[in-house]
C-alpha cells in the first residue's frame, strides 16, 4: 500500500512536470480542490510536496508545517460537517509555479490563497481568511 502511494505520488509529480506551465498547476489545483470537497484524502495528500508549509491568516496567523499536521488540520477543519467551496478566479504565474485562488464556500465565505508549487507539488500556502 505504501509503495502504492508513492508510485502514485511519483506518476503525479512526473505528469505535472511533464505538462509543465500554467495548465498543470491549474489542473493540479482543480483536482486537489476536488479531492477535498469530496473528502477523499488519499488523493489529496498525493498533491502535496513532503515539506509543505501552509500559512493562515485569519484573526491569527498560524503555520502548519508537513504532510502530516496539514492532514489532520484539514481533516480536523471537516470533521462533521459536509460544506463545500468553489473556486471562482484563479490566476496562474506565466511560470506555472505559483497560483492564486479565489475560493467561496456554501456559506459564502471567503479567503484568498496562494499556492506555490516545487517539484511539481503544493510547497507552500499561504491562505488568506476574508470573512
Amino acid at each position: 500500500m505504501f509503495t502504492d502511494f508513492i508510485s502514485g505520488k511519483e506518476k503525479l509529480k512526473g505528469n505535472l512536470e511533464a505538462e509543465g506551465g500554467v495548465m498543470a498547476a491549474r489542473d493540479a489545483l482543480e483536482a486537489f480542490f476536488k479531492a477535498e470537497n469530496e473528502r477523499d484524502w488519499d488523493a489529496y495528500r498525493q498533491f502535496l510536496h513532503e515539506e509543505i508549509v501552509w500559512r493562515l491568516f485569519d484573526k491569527e496567523e498560524r503555520r502548519i508545517c508537513g504532510i502530516l499536521n496539514y492532514m489532520q488540520t484539514m481533516q480536523k477543519v471537516y470533521e462533521n460537517s459536509d460544506v463545500r467551496f468553489r473556486c471562482q478566479d484563479m490566476q496562474v504565474s506565466n511560470e506555472g509555479n505559483r497560483v492564486v485562488a479565489y475560493l467561496i464556500n456554501d456559506f459564502g465565505a471567503r479567503s484568498l490563497d496562494i499556492f506555490d508549487f516545487k517539484d511539481g507539488l503544493i510547497y507552500r500556502e499561504y491562505e488568506f481568511i476574508l470573512d
